[in-house]
């Protein structure tokens, strides 16, 4: 097996975590905010998201995106067919838009730091944040969404189908 395989695999491994991770924030933490009210969940989410996250988060976002990036690039440079250049390249658009996302959801997160426990404010707070979390999720199923289209080609399409460059 090629360093290509084994990169595109980790990548989808990685990229396939970290949507797992963003649809359980989605799907079953940024809900409970509905239940436990507004304060309760911002001071959970100062020990959680403000804890070790702030080292995780950006770590493993960072990570993840320079993979897709680093693999398009390889499988590009080591004739990857059209079949799986596409969706990688759809992956690298996912990366930028998650990316964009994430530039305007982690401040309203950091904010919630210096923020009073006020219901108002912070029930706004996390209305933005959900939002732009949920953008992000969108992005999410892009980047990991390639793994459809590279699948059946992923034995043959390393080699390449495009035409050699000169």
């Amino acid at each position: 097996m090629s360093v290509a395989f084994w990169l595109l695999a980790v990548t989808v491994a990685i990229n396939g975590l970290l949507a797992g991770a963003s649809f359980d924030v989605a799907a079953v933490k940024l809900p409970t905010r509905h239940r436990i009210g507004p304060v309760a969940y911002a001071n959970f989410a100062r020990g959680n998201d403000l804890g070790n996250g702030l080292v995780v988060y950006p770590a493993s976002g960072i990570s993840a995106a320079l993979l897709v990036f680093v693999t398009t690039i390889t499988i590009y440079v080591a004739d990857g067919s059209f079949a799986v250049m596409v969706p990688l390249l759809l992956a690298c658009a996912g990366t930028v838009a998650h990316s964009a996302c994430t530039a305007r959801a982690a401040p309203i997160m950091l904010s919630l730091r210096r923020t009073t426990d006020e219901e108002a404010v912070l029930a706004a707070k996390l209305d933005r944040f959900a939002f732009w979390h949920a953008s992000r999720g969108i992005s999410d199923r892009d980047v990991c969404g390639f793994v459809v289209g590279i699948g059946p080609g992923l034995p043959t399409g390393l080699g390449g189908d495009r035409p050699a460059k000169p």
